[in-house]
């Protein structure tokens, strides 16, 4: 059964490494839990976008997952992403993930083929009805899924799953005025997770519980002194490291530009893990002068690599 951990701050949309040739390398995976752990992340929230579970076989799917549980060990909460374009595949990932004990699964609303909200909601019911009792977390991503989770629909979600709780949402790519719509119009019982690390900085005292945000993965101890001091209500403290996030966030988004999610793989690198590949696809390739460039802007970030 899942744990009664309270689910907040820095959850972790942790990356999954590969071989060169494609294939799920699990030692540098372990590698890569180990370091968020050392950093104090307050969670994970793996196998979703940043995770690369779209780009998986369920079969695949269910190893990851086990070995994340296994590594972890209860030390945070794990909301396990089950989520796919298809309802049946989602419930046996959804089963699947229960088996383990994870904290909640989180589950992405149907994409590809255009939903209306019935089917939404119908989504979500049947998954709810095959793990009774799982908190469950919605992720919201409406640029890759073209579905909104508005607050209203988050509300009509809730109603659907009951009596299984929601624990959370994750609403990605949104402004913070809108961010705002859920933490005033949902159950305060649910926790709001911004994609954007900003957000929690100008939301938390307002109510924002945390963030789920895949660009400054790399930069995990930063983000959560970031939080850490946000809760302890030093602000100067919690804006220094805001600051140097912003200053980071420059850098990663300038090589995101040319060279798509390959970036993380090079940061990664920097990190000390011995990744071979990430995303799982082919990327651009860096040069020694694209490392050294990369290099020399996270170091005039103020972050010591």
């Amino acid at each position: 059964m899942p744990s009664d951990k309270k689910i907040e701050g820095i959850l972790m949309p942790m990356p999954v490494a590969f071989k060169a040739d494609g294939s799920i390398d699990h030692d540098a995976t372990d590698a890569i839990i180990d370091f968020y752990l050392d950093a104090g992340v307050h969670g994970f929230f793996p196998l979703g976008t940043h995770g690369q579970g779209m780009v998986m076989e369920i079969d695949e799917r269910k190893k990851v997952a086990e070995q994340i549980v296994n590594r972890v060990r209860g030390r945070v909460p794990v909301v396990m992403h089950i989520g796919t374009a298809n309802t049946l595949s989602s419930i046996e990932l959804a089963k699947h993930a229960a088996g383990l004990g994870v904290d909640a699964v989180g589950v992405v609303p149907p994409y590809y083929y255009p939903h209306d909200d019935y089917e939404v909601y119908a989504h979500y019911k049947a998954i709810a009805r095959s793990v009774p009792g799982v908190p469950m977390f919605i992720y919201d991503n409406t640029e890759t899924t073209h579905v909104e989770i508005t607050p209203p629909k988050a509300n009509k979600i809730i109603e659907a799953i009951a009596p299984n709780p929601l624990a959370g949402i994750k609403v990605s790519f949104i402004a913070y005025d809108k961010l705002l719509g859920y933490v005033y119009q949902l159950p305060k019982s649910v926790g709001v997770f911004p994609g954007g690390i900003f957000s929690l900085y100008t939301g938390y005292s307002v109510g924002v519980r945390g963030a789920i945000h895949p660009p400054s993965t790399p930069f995990p101890e930063t983000c959560v002194k970031m939080y850490e001091a946000l809760k302890a209500g030093n602000l100067q403290a919690a804006q220094k490291e805001h600051d140097l996030l912003t200053r980071l966030m420059q850098v990663v988004g300038r090589f995101l530009r040319t060279h798509g999610r390959g970036v993380f793989c090079e940061l990664m690198k920097m990190r000390g893990l011995p990744v071979e590949r990430f995303p799982r696809w082919e990327t651009a390739p860096f040069t020694e002068k694209d490392r050294a460039g990369l290099k020399e802007g996270i170091a005039k970030s103020g972050f010591a690599l």
